[in-house]
């Protein structure tokens, strides 16, 4: 089956581990636009442009690109485009017609956060638009889509595993995500407390300066990824699942990453996290209001804590929320395998 892959495929990202998953289980080398290295080619005023309203020399290269790769090889069984935000509808419609089938990835929110008119304005185009955000599935049918898959998020079992024993966790507690207010409230009270926390992601340099001080706090910087990321979780006693408030989510990548990584999962009790774990394999709690208390008591029995990261690291394997299961079962799901 002749395919192409089209998305951010930086070393470390997501994006890169679906494409070479899909590589692996269709026992080919796919042919690959990676849209990094274009926007980090173009001059940074007109990359902020295009970022933010889709327009300028940012999305021309982009699409030039594509479109020169597809011309050289014709026509294609799969395109599959992942986050394709920067893609015109010329383009798209292009696409469309060399493609046996047409797809859309994405493991964000596209309407209420990530929002893109070139990306709305294609989307009856795809065969399929897959979404790991329940939330936005009517939106997707509302604006459009033919068929829309919804799956989870996931792990990718090559980089996220125990790389650390129990007993020689460092940390309390982790936190790897970009900074948001009521985040960073938590983790205040947290090291406030007496809880160690290992702190890294985008935008928690201010609250780094402003704790400098407090031997409780550990930063890790803005960005840490690959078996760092999971080496950091594994040192953790306790891994912090916390959902944006910006958007609706009910889990995350940190939802099996943590888990999977031999670190138990502090996640918000909902109904998508209560159908991925039991009650013994995870902490829950309701609130933020909660999450101290649920810390100190499950620090404080190292026993059951071992073995409540035992039975999550198992539950995550077994629920076939690795990458590799989830890329298996939509190509499954679309007829392409």
């Amino acid at each position: 089956m002749k395919t192409l892959y089209i998305g951010q495929c930086e070393e470390g990202s997501t994006s890169r581990m679906r494409y070479e998953i899909m590589s692996e289980i269709l026992n080919q080398q796919i042919d690959l636009v990676n849209i990094t290295p274009l926007i980090a080619s173009v001059w940074k005023p007109f990359r902020s442009i295009g970022w933010r309203y889709k327009v300028g020399p940012l999305i021309k290269k982009i699409n030039q690109s594509i479109l020169q790769k597809v011309k050289q090889e014709k026509n294609y069984d799969l395109i599959w485009i992942d986050k394709g935000v920067f893609i015109s509808p010329g383009t798209l419609d292009y696409l469309r017609q060399r493609a046996k089938t047409l797809v859309h990835f994405t493991p964000d929110p596209a309407f209420l956060f990530h929002q893109s008119n070139l990306f709305e304005a294609g989307l009856g185009l795809y065969d399929f638009c897959v979404t790991t955000k329940s939330f936005e599935l009517d939106i997707y049918k509302e604006k459009g889509a033919k068929e829309v898959i919804y799956c989870t998020q996931g792990y990718d079992e090559n980089i996220h595993k125990p790389l650390v024993d129990f007993q020689a966790k460092l940390y309390d507690v982790c936190f790897i995500g970009h900074f948001e207010r009521e985040r960073s409230e938590i983790i205040q009270e947290l090291i406030n407390s007496g809880v160690s926390v290992a702190l890294a992601g985008i935008k928690w340099r201010r609250f780094a300066s402003r704790n400098k001080g407090n031997g409780n706090l550990f930063y890790f910087g803005h960005h840490i990824s690959g078996l760092n990321y999971s080496k950091l979780i594994g040192e953790s006693k306790i891994g912090l699942g916390l959902l944006s408030k910006w958007i609706p989510e009910k889990h995350t990548t940190r939802t099996f990453e943590i888990p999977a990584c031999g670190t138990a999962l502090l996640t918000e009790e909902n109904q998508e996290t209560r159908s991925f774990f039991s009650e013994d394999s995870v902490l829950f709690y309701q609130n933020k209001k909660d999450i101290l208390g649920v810390v100190k008591r499950a620090l404080s029995n190292m026993t059951e804590l071992q073995k409540r990261s035992l039975n999550g690291m198992n539950q995550t394997k077994s629920g076939g929320f690795s990458y590799a299961a989830i890329m298996r079962e939509l190509l499954k799901k679309m007829d392409l395998k």
